[in-house]
């Protein structure tokens, strides 16, 4: 589905559903979409893109794994020759692990190469597109003093290290890092 951008579109990007998190946590993905819409970015949930194939590829099942990312490759493909895409977003650090390396994984793949490579090089951390974005001021902050502590796969997977504390403090709240 695709969720209208409100006021000026200032983008357009798709966000990765998964396989795991819309059952263990859907309102991570659902309270990135209401962000991202109110900062004027169109979100896309492309339809056939599903799981990332990160659980699969972590057993060893790699012809499971390869088929959950052409999966995604081609979804996410037909959307950006369909109405382009600014990025492809991830809520999932491990995912996007996984989806940033799409190119690499079929880099001697003729058939998948091109497409993985335009994928992975889209492929963004929720925080590190905000970043670019940045948000609305917050008149009123709360006040409320927070622990940050960034995913194993986030910090040394992605290379994501400071993008989210700043976001944090846009929105408010006193970061306190955890090592």
């Amino acid at each position: 589905g695709t969720f209208s951008a409100q006021g000026v579109r200032r983008g357009r990007v798709a966000i990765l559903a998964g396989c795991a998190q819309p059952v263990l946590r859907p309102g991570i993905n659902e309270a990135a979409i209401r962000l991202l819409t109110r900062l004027g970015v169109e979100v896309v949930v492309a339809e056939g893109a599903g799981c990332c194939g990160s659980l699969t590829h972590h057993m060893g099942l790699e012809d499971a794994a390869l088929a959950s990312a052409r999966a995604n490759i081609a979804a996410w493909h037909r959307e950006i020759e369909a109405g382009g895409l600014d990025a492809i977003l991830v809520t999932t650090s491990g995912c996007g692990t996984t989806i940033k390396d799409y190119g690499y994984m079929f880099r001697a793949d003729p058939a998948w190469r091109e497409r993985a490579k335009a994928v992975s090089d889209r492929a963004l951390d929720v925080t590190e597109y905000l970043s670019r974005l940045g948000l609305v001021p917050i008149s009123h902050p709360a006040g409320l003093r927070v622990a940050y502590h960034a995913a194993c796969s986030l910090q040394h997977g992605q290379k994501v290290t400071e993008a989210p504390k700043p976001l944090l403090r846009e929105a408010g709240f006193t970061v306190l890092n955890v090592p």
